[in-house]
């Protein structure tokens, strides 16, 4: 009997040294935090796809700055266009302000009754300006008439006249078979930015005392002065540049 109670201790005393040295779950340090598994409060979500999207997103950005730049060159071009066509206009206006040159020519009649003037004809630099004959008595009524009005180039230029005359046969009946012809000619230099004022003056040269045949003649009477194209009127202050001319027959 005491020898069963032996073995029963012995078989009970090695069962309990087993369970003894089997591992157990391991026992959770007090300094050790909430499993790793558990994620941060303050950590953000690792979005898959993110890195990818954001790198995909790079030469997207890429291209539109590059049309920005291109269009804000594109524009520096315009405004540089516009400034440049701005300034060749402003000089433009600034040409057309100031003419090149102008000249106007007057015929003036100043001479008796003894004689009529039957036929005007101008020539400017070789070119017929004007014509006029005294059909009708369009010459007898005007004492005074403008013949040309106009611009010019700088320069020397050449204004000749011609006017055929005849005795008034209302003063004396003799006088309608004189005819005369008389051709006369005047340089002139037209300068930039002023007005050639000429006048053309038919009259009789030596008074009532001369000839019939020595008294036709013209002279002509030239001014200069500024002038401004789109102004009322030229400036005042004309001034003489050559004496009277006369012309011969």
């Amino acid at each position: 009997m005491r020898r069963s109670w032996v073995l029963m201790v012995a078989v009970l005393g090695f069962s309990a040294g087993a369970l003894a040295q089997a591992p157990g779950p391991a026992a959770q340090s007090p300094s050790q935090g909430p499993s790793s598994a558990t994620a941060s409060p303050d950590s953000a979500p690792v979005v898959p796809g993110a890195a990818s999207d954001a790198t995909a997103a790079a030469p997207g950005y890429d291209i539109r700055l590059r049309q920005l730049r291109e269009r804000v060159e594109d524009l520096k071009g315009r405004v540089f266009d516009s400034k440049t066509k701005l300034m060749l206009l402003r000089e433009q206006i600034l040409q057309n302000l100031i003419v090149e040159a102008r000249a106007s020519i007057t015929h003036v009649n100043e001479t008796s009754s003894a004689l009529i003037i039957e036929e005007v004809l101008y020539f400017l630099d070789n070119e017929k300006i004007y014509y006029q004959s005294n059909r009708d008595g369009a010459l007898e009524s005007k004492k005074e008439f403008p013949v040309y009005s106009g611009s010019v180039s700088p320069g020397n230029h050449l204004l000749n006249v011609e006017m055929v005359y005849r005795g008034n046969g209302k003063v004396f009946t003799y006088l309608s078979g004189y005819v005369f012809r008389v051709k006369s000619s005047f340089p002139f230099f037209a300068t930039k930015g002023r007005e050639v004022r000429i006048k053309s003056v038919a009259y009789e040269r030596g008074g009532a005392a001369a000839r019939l045949e020595d008294r036709p003649s013209i002279r002509f009477e030239m001014q200069q002065q500024k002038v401004v194209e789109g102004a009322a009127g030229a400036i005042p202050g004309a001034v003489p540049v050559s004496g009277a001319t006369d012309g011969g027959k």
